[in-house]
């Protein structure tokens, strides 16, 4: 079985991608796929890549047979300064083969990858390349994770728009809530509500949020 990938985006750093992707580990897991997980590119990287590291620890925990891949096909790209790719990679050039290359050994394992990005989608790697080229390059869906704080509505927006304006269809946003949400049911819940109908959240629908990204036929 093999599923299209799915790349977890957000609409800034700090958001929550590496919760939600921990969170999607766990209930595909549960679905009883083989998951194997990628984070093409991570800045600020002192010893460790820590977010991949965590991310593929997880993922072998649910399936081992992961092991026989290495932290450095999880995550190709690794840079010290805390910076967007473009800046923290210096001098240094992304060449997408050795990421298409790591993608296709870790997807040769497993049913379906799930791609973290870093930062939101319009962070910068290359002059031509922005992290929303990833969608494009490993074909997968995407979630957009999205903040419970004021003025996630304007982060939110642009960034579905720029999915939109970007020809992306397949695609599905939620709220990670990081904070006691009261605050944001009196302050955003109405207006999304009135324009969407119904706001998923990480926490309450996770479930949900699976199956219109992997729907139930596709993993029959």
């Amino acid at each position: 079985m093999k599923l299209k990938p799915l790349f977890i985006t957000a609409t800034n750093t700090n958001v929550g991608k590496t919760h939600t992707t921990l969170k999607l580990i766990e209930s595909l897991s549960a679905q009883g796929l083989k998951v194997g997980v990628m984070k093409p590119i991570e800045t600020g990287v002192e010893d460790i890549p820590l977010d991949a590291n965590l991310l593929f620890e997880t993922a072998k925990h649910y399936y081992p047979a992961l092991g026989v891949l290495k932290l450095k096909d999880i995550a190709p790209y690794q840079f010290a300064l805390p910076a967007a790719p473009y800046v923290a990679k210096g001098k240094k050039k992304i060449n997408l083969e050795i990421l298409e290359t790591a993608y296709a050994k870790i997807e040769a394992l497993c049913d379906i990858v799930l791609i973290e990005g870093a930062g939101g989608l319009l962070v910068p790697i290359e002059d031509d390349l922005y992290m929303y080229d990833f969608i494009r390059l490993f074909n997968a869906r995407t979630l957009l994770v999205g903040h419970s704080e004021l003025g996630c509505i304007n982060d939110i927006l642009l960034s579905l728009h720029l999915l939109d304006a970007l020809g992306v269809d397949d695609y599905e946003w939620c709220i990670n809530f990081k904070e006691d949400r009261s605050n944001f049911d009196k302050t955003t819940l109405p207006f999304f509500k009135s324009l969407f109908g119904r706001v998923l959240s990480l926490q309450d629908d996770c479930e949900e949020i699976i199956q219109s990204l992997v729907p139930y036929h596709d993993i029959e």
